[in-house]
């Protein structure tokens, strides 16, 4: 784990002092002025940043202002002299750095103050990792819940499961913090975590499987299920008129189609989920200048359906259209959960298909689905 200190000081024999002060024990790397420092900042991360404050060109504080930007788990100590305490309380305050030491610096003082710092950045580390394996748990736990809907055989490990996820997020976020507030965070604890995280993730991952499988058996169950697609447009279009008048202008074209392979209900919820993301990627704008269409008709391929939704929004990034049916991804800043289209493509049936694609000026947006007429060996 990282354990480098830079140390910025444009006074040459200070730099040698620390340095052979933490040979063996203490991984020391220096820099003579701020613009070097940052050179060496801009190649990797360090685990504290230890650093002059009077020093020509850049000051310590000055530098810890550029460092924190990029690397904010970097624990920050400045070195000044009685007359700059003002300022170095000041940053203080405003989060620059952790703590001061005034010159001149007694060397056992300063390398006790540096091995508690990286003690604080790796710890800094390790609930951050955790905080991602978390974050990762708790999204297959949903995954899990979504693949079930209300399966009886999974309400109460699942419940279970949320339980102890809001157990594991409060411990997490108390060890953050006691970190906040300048105090230590006891090892064992992140060790404790970490076991019951990692034994979270196995349940979790094997409850979406189990899930998995319950929703494909009843698949299969259901597969001569047929929908009828002009009265399921017709009926989503009343529910949400009112709603998408609100934020475009509504073009419909449907033609005469046959039924398809699929539960009405859930092509309801695909129909739905697609408008809705339709509603959102048009911008915040007068309604006239907006458009939301929906268009029906037998497809180019003979045996199947298409449905379109498009919008004269801005679109989705070519770069990133391979990812919207993943759960959790969203392009929005806020608001967005990430598992409408996700939801979407789960309630499709094979052979059925649905995809999204941008296209020219006038309707940036658009998503296609394609339904079978009739069952497919």
């Amino acid at each position: 784990m990282n354990d480098t200190i830079l140390y910025i000081d444009d006074d040459e024999s200070n730099l040698l002092v620390l340095k052979a002060t933490c040979a063996g024990e203490l991984n020391v790397i220096t820099a003579s002025s701020g613009a070097e420092g940052l050179e060496v900042l801009a190649e990797r991360e360090v685990a504290v940043l230890l650093v002059d404050q009077r020093m020509p060109g850049m000051t310590g504080v000055e530098v810890f202002e550029v460092a924190q930007e990029k690397y904010p788990d970097s624990v920050r100590i400045l070195i000044t002299a009685y007359t700059d305490l003002t300022e170095a309380i000041a940053a203080i305050n405003r989060g620059h750095i952790r703590r001061y030491l005034r010159k001149p610096w007694e060397p056992e003082e300063l390398k006790a103050a540096l091995k508690e710092a990286v003690e604080i950045f790796q710890t800094r580390k390790k609930i951050a990792d955790l905080e991602t394996r978390l974050l990762e748990t708790e999204r297959t736990y949903a995954l899990g819940v979504v693949a079930a809907g209300v399966a009886h055989e999974l309400r109460n490990p699942l419940a279970a499961m949320s339980m102890n996820l809001e157990l594991a997020r409060m411990r997490l976020d108390a060890m953050n913090r006691s970190l906040a507030g300048g105090e230590s965070v006891d090892p064992s604890h992140l060790v404790s975590l970490a076991n019951a995280l990692e034994k979270l993730e196995g349940a979790a991952d094997n409850a979406k499987k189990i899930a998995e499988g319950l929703e494909l058996s009843n698949r299969r169950r259901d597969l001569e299920l047929t929908a009828d697609l002009s009265e399921i447009l017709d009926l989503t279009l009343k529910f949400m008129r009112a709603a998408l008048l609100k934020r475009a202008r509504l073009q419909v074209d449907t033609d005469p189609v046959p039924v398809v392979q699929g539960s009405p209900q859930e092509l309801g919820q695909v129909l739905i989920n697609l408008l809705v993301n339709a509603m959102q990627a048009v911008p915040d704008r007068a309604a006239s200048d907006n458009l939301v269409g929906v268009r029906l008709a037998p497809a180019s391929e003979l045996g199947w359906v298409e449905l379109q939704v498009y919008d004269n929004g801005e679109g989705i990034p070519e770069e990133v259209l391979g990812r919207v049916f993943d759960p959790f991804f969203t392009t929005k800043s806020q608001g967005g959960t990430g598992l409408g289209l996700a939801i979407a493509d789960r309630f499709v049936w094979l052979p059925g298909r649905i995809a999204l694609a941008v296209v020219s000026a006038g309707m940036m947006g658009i998503g296609i689905l394609n339904l079978a007429t009739s069952p497919i060996a």
